[in-house]
């Protein structure tokens, strides 16, 4: 399935959700994972949940955890150097931390779009610039960082989350380029809707114009998102699209953006006229 064998993989973000579910996937293949993230209580749950499937079916890797927060570059230059000179050097590096605050543009306070830029860009900035120039001196591996649909299509109430996510994008474009001589890898992951604990989060402050709009997009499961990646580990893919849903939508988007546009217009009006006559 893997065209390079990953024997250790780095996971920010690894401790639920989408990481969580591609850590196991990477456990079922023997790999061996270093899980990051912010919550000590998230980590040690995470570890034990892989160490019990690592038993029930005879593998033989090894959990680490570690509890960092990825935006802090000075934490990260202290705490990643140590641990890598220690365990190894991963060949896979999945950068999954991240955080979202959906409400209308005015609505977000100016801490919350700082903050969402410093953990979804900055924090991928701060585990890379720790981790690249060991996967070089190594001989290569797999970079996968992970977007979001709202990285390509940018969507009502995530003015803060897609910019930051636009702005993974386009970081990862640049890695592609920059790091394939040297026998790099990268992949940059986009799913939609994907049932995690930062998707329920978000329901607190989404706007209703936003409910309205992706009311008819199915919610993917992580297992379903960290399969897609793993098999796109594989191939010469650069752009991950989970289902066919995701896919369908950014290939309308790309040649028929005003169709997209319209109907985004439709269900916001729609929304505003219910508004307006209660």
């Amino acid at each position: 399935m893997m065209a390079m064998k990953v024997k250790l993989a780095l996971l920010t973000g690894g401790s639920s959700g989408i990481g969580l579910a591609v850590a196991a996937e990477l456990v079922r293949s023997g790999a061996s994972v270093i899980l990051v993230a912010r919550r000590e209580e998230q980590l040690a749950r995470a570890k034990a949940e892989l160490e019990r499937m690592a038993v029930r079916k005879a593998i033989r890797v090894r959990i680490h955890i570690l509890s960092l927060d990825v935006s802090d570059a000075n934490a990260v230059s202290k705490m990643i150097p140590p641990l890598l000179d220690k365990i190894g050097t991963p060949n896979l590096c999945y950068i999954g931390a991240g955080m979202a605050y959906p409400n209308h543009f005015e609505k977000i306070p100016l801490e919350i779009f700082r903050q969402t830029m410093d953990v979804n860009v900055g924090g991928a900035w701060n585990m890379l610039s720790a981790v690249i120039p060991r996967m070089k001196n190594d001989g290569g591996g797999i970079i996968a960082i992970v977007s979001s649909m709202a990285g390509l299509v940018g969507t009502y109430g995530y003015s803060a989350y897609a910019a930051s996510k636009f702005a993974l994008v386009g970081l990862s474009q640049c890695l592609r380029n920059e790091l394939k001589p040297d026998g790099i890898d990268v992949k940059v992951l986009c799913p939609q809707d994907t049932d995690t604990p930062q998707l329920a989060a978000e329901d607190k402050t989404k706007p209703d114009e936003t409910r309205r709009i992706s009311r008819n997009a199915p919610i993917m499961s992580p297992q379903t998102v960290a399969r897609a990646l793993m098999e796109a580990l594989g191939s010469k893919k650069f752009l991950i699209i989970p289902g066919k849903m995701g896919k369908v939508g950014w290939l309308i988007y790309r040649l028929f953006p005003r169709l997209v546009y319209s109907m985004f217009d439709r269900e916001v009006s729609y929304v505003r006229k219910r508004k307006t006559a209660s």
